[in-house]
């Protein structure tokens, strides 16, 4: 049944939210399909509880807009971050974020991500990833620091409500609209996305390495959206082509490389390897590696310049037995889709 305005001209639809997020830091409403499993999963998975996440059903945007619903929510107390879904919109506000970051997250994760659920925990993941240190600590926030926060908040979502409307009406729209990630790459950007936010768990614990690794995983994912959006603005289909063949490739062994059977593990568990110093240098400056040639290929495609790829990561695979079997293994759930691409 369709909700309607309350008496007093507060939305209905955000009065149950609140009330829900008084108790617990996910709210789905039992409009939204499959709400009783996403409620579980989401429960499961967003554990930081300075994250508040709010679902509706596309009939809340008869009440308010996402941006409304994250300043309404802005005032709950304990909680840093907003993350509200209408339907498959996405927004989101922090206090703890730069000014917009929150809100950039929640759109790439949308145009990455292959499903809702997983575009809400990818944001959460990014939101993770990019909060500094000391804003994380202890999830609470005192009285003194919620009037100030909220106020932020409200200013952000003020200033970036426009700017959401603008972006969906780009991607809706016939002309201007943010294209989405190749099929190639789409799906590794949304697993770096994910591994960002175990590596920022990880690194809250004290590990040095998983924080600056979270941090570098976060800006390579950045960085590969930033590449082939600007590659769609000019136009140039060729180039894009091949960027999502060659990107595709790479980013698959970098993501074997990053996962958490490979390279978190052995930073949470270096005991249980064999040569955990050298494994660990290796995929850091794999990583590196790959981060600065993306870099360059964005700085090419500024300058109008032929793409060059240099870095193929085909040495890591090929060291590690373990990484050759995590590849071979993708391979096949590809189809064999991978390495034989670049035949053509």
């Amino acid at each position: 049944m369709l909700h309607t305005l309350a008496a007093d001209g507060s939305g209905v639809y955000v009065d149950e939210a609140e009330e829900a997020l008084a108790q617990n830091n996910v709210y789905v409403s039992d409009e939204v399909q499959g709400a009783d499993a996403l409620r579980q999963t989401l429960e499961q998975q967003v554990t930081d509880e300075s994250i508040a996440v709010a679902v509706f059903s596309d009939n809340a945007a008869l009440e308010a807009t996402g941006g409304d619903i994250v300043t309404e929510l802005a005032g709950l107390p304990g909680y840093q971050t907003i993350i509200v879904a209408v339907g498959d919109d996405l927004s989101a506000g922090s206090r703890v974020l730069e000014t917009g970051e929150a809100l950039r997250i929640a759109n790439e994760a949308e145009d990455s991500a292959d499903s809702l659920e997983d575009a809400i925990l990818q944001t959460v993941d990014g939101v993770v990833a990019a909060t500094p240190a000391e804003a994380s600590q202890g999830g609470g926030v005192d009285g003194g620091l919620v009037v100030g926060g909220v106020l932020g908040l409200v200013v952000l979502v003020a200033a970036g409500g426009a700017l959401w409307a603008v972006l969906r009406r780009r991607r809706h729209g016939t002309s201007g609209h943010h294209a989405p990630l190749p099929d190639t790459v789409r799906p590794l950007v949304g697993r770096l996305r994910a591994l960002s936010g175990e590596y920022a768990a990880a690194g809250a614990s004290g590990n040095r390495d998983a924080t600056e690794v979270a941090g570098e995983i976060v800006t390579v994912a950045n960085n590969t959206t930033q590449l082939f959006d600007r590659l769609d603005r000019k136009g140039d289909e060729g180039q894009r082509a091949t960027a999502a063949v060659e990107y595709g490739e790479t980013l698959r062994k970098l993501t074997a490389a990053l996962d958490r059977d490979y390279l978190l593990d052995i930073l949470q568990h270096p005991d249980l390897w064999d040569d955990p110093v050298d494994r660990v240098r290796e995929v850091r400056t794999a990583l590196t590696s790959f981060s600065t040639e993306l870099l360059e290929n964005i700085k090419q495609v500024n300058a109008r310049r032929g793409l060059h790829f240099q870095v193929s990561l085909d040495g890591l695979i090929g060291r590690r037995k373990e990484l050759q079997e995590w590849d071979r293994a993708f391979e096949r759930a590809d189809g064999d889709t991978g390495p034989a691409a670049r035949d053509d």
